[in-house]
């Protein structure tokens, strides 16, 4: 009996290193990914940015082109 709940702790132990050894990776994983999705972050903030500052051009240039029209209709 003492040999059966001596392999049975054995066998728990080596069930326990195994899962810290499987959570250890998965944490890694994770982190890896946390990166890459902070990375995203920051560049959907940079994309934002662009297109807002293009479509201040874009209105500034729609401005000046019925600006125009109203110059040589006007003519």
């Amino acid at each position: 009996m003492k040999r059966s709940l001596e392999a049975s702790v054995e066998r728990l132990a080596g069930a326990l290193d195994t899962l810290e050894t499987r959570l250890e990776a998965r944490i890694a994983e994770l982190g890896a990914k946390s990166e890459a999705i902070d990375a995203a972050r920051t560049q959907a903030r940079v994309a934002k940015t662009q297109a807002a500052a293009a479509a201040e051009d874009l209105a500034d240039a729609i401005r000046d082109l019925k600006f125009l029209i109203a110059e040589t209709e006007g003519r």
